[in-house]
């Protein structure tokens, strides 16, 4: 299992509201002891793992409270995820970021026993394995968790399609609506009041026949039959103008109502509008989903980096605590002096209690940490993409690309080293350009005292 550290290490806010992981150290030590198989073997599933730890959890075993803190750990990497798929798909456009999100939902300080219900532990007290998957359950309550879906409607997103609108909007209503708020005129009432019905007479009840049939999942766009069902005498694409302008209004209304900050009427196109279904819309949807999931790649890119530099620089420290001397200060502060201010080898020696540049040279060993980097953002980068890219290909193209998408995250991760590497023999006037550098400058500080 590649990403066994996720059942160990918590992701939590600092105080000046930047994401770290705590490693809880005592859940590690019983993981590996008692889940060695499962972790050792890189092609063991997340389910597999999550069900033996659920079963412990909830038969209230001896090492349950163990067991609830791993899948807490789980889940709060989820819970960023969802946050930062949030910032990538909406963010742009309505001017949030993953920072502006995670306060409401990543609220876990990895306690036990305490009288604070984190979303993580409500998470996973209402998950049932038999009706979803628990990355499925973890997702569906983030987002519709209140205060970020307050948040996300003060900013003008409201996360309901057009047609959950309208499937949802009576006819008293829409006239309300559309009298006290949009102060149309009672011909355009009449006319939007027809466009409703006739909607519901069609789309409506063909929903409702899938849903006996069993068919789920979100309300996708009318078909073009359907909109020639709905009205005979309009082209479809006409019909379907009709029925976005109308959903506008209502989408419109609803953010009014429910972000508790009323704002000036829009006549513009909603959210939806950025993910068109080819019948309008200036941009093709796999443009849309091509820019979306370049966003959650560069991202992807960027937290691993820096969980992976977190991981190695860690592991370093760790040894060099155990020298006598200890040599882990001043190996953070060589880092430091080497990579964010630009000292040489050389002159930075007599800061960290080095007489030459050859001490310094063995006690940092950058050569060796780039390695130790690379080795492990290959492995962290390809599942984090994979996983990004089901979002917008399906699981069978995906292992058709496989190997493909293996060569170019590898021939990525290789430009970021070799840059890395070309910077640091710069002797002078050096600055943290390369993108290693740059998230090792940032990663560091958690390290200094």
């Amino acid at each position: 299992m590649e990403t066994a550290f996720r059942y160990w290490q918590l992701v939590r806010l600092d105080s000046s509201g930047h994401c770290y992981t705590q490693v809880m150290s005592q859940v590690q030590t019983w993981l590996q002891a008692t889940f060695a198989d499962l972790i050792s073997d890189p092609a063991t599933p997340d389910r597999q793992l999550q069900t033996a730890l659920l079963a412990i959890y909830q038969a209230k075993q001896a090492s349950a409270d163990l067991a609830e803190l791993s899948l807490r750990c789980y889940i709060s990497h989820r819970i960023r995820l969802v946050c930062l798929q949030l910032a990538s798909q909406f963010g742009d456009n309505y001017g949030f970021t993953t920072a502006d999100l995670l306060p409401l939902v990543l609220d876990d300080d990895g306690k036990l026993l305490t009288p604070y219900l984190p979303l993580s532990l409500k998470i996973l007290d209402t998950y049932d394995p038999t009706k979803a998957q628990l990355n499925t359950w973890v997702t569906r309550l983030v987002k519709n968790h209140p205060e970020l879906d307050r948040a996300l409607l003060e900013r003008g997103l409201y996360r309901a399609s057009d047609w959950a609108i309208l499937n949802d909007t009576n006819l008293e209503q829409l006239q309300r609506i559309l009298r006290q708020y949009h102060l149309c005129s009672e011909t355009e009432v009449a006319l939007a009041s027809q466009l409703l019905e006739q909607y519901h007479q069609v789309y409506r009840q063909d929903r409702l026949q899938q849903r006996r049939a069993g068919q789920r999942g979100r309300c996708l766009p009318p078909t073009p039959e359907q909109l020639k069902r709905m009205d005979t005498q309009q082209s479809a694409k006409t019909v379907l103008t009709q029925l976005k302008a109308l959903a506008a209004q209502l989408r419109h209304y609803r953010i009014h109502v429910r972000s508790g900050r009323p704002i000036p009427y829009r006549d513009e196109t909603d959210w939806e509008n950025h993910v068109p279904d080819g019948l309008g819309g200036q941009s093709s949807e796999a443009e849309e989903n091509q820019d979306a999931f370049l966003k959650a790649y560069r991202q992807a890119l960027q937290d691993c980096l820096e969980n992976v530099l977190t991981q190695v620089m860690q592991a370093n420290i760790a040894k060099l605590q155990k020298r006598r001397p200890p040599k882990n200060e001043a190996y953070v502060r060589g880092l430091y002096l080497f990579h964010c201010e630009g000292l040489s080898m050389g002159n930075l020696a007599a800061q960290v209690g080095l007489a030459t540049q050859v001490q310094v040279n063995r006690l940092l060993q950058l050569k060796r940490l780039r390695a130790d980097v690379r080795h492990l953002l290959i492995q962290q980068l390809q599942v984090r993409v994979r996983m990004e890219a089901l979002d917008y290909i399906s699981a069978e193209r995906l292992n058709q690309i496989d190997q493909t998408l293996e060569h170019l995250l590898t021939e990525r991760v290789d430009q970021v080293i070799n840059e890395a590497a070309s910077e640091a023999q710069i002797p002078q006037g050096r600055t943290a350009k390369s993108v290693f550098a740059h998230q090792l400058c940032q990663t560091i500080h958690h390290f200094m005292e």
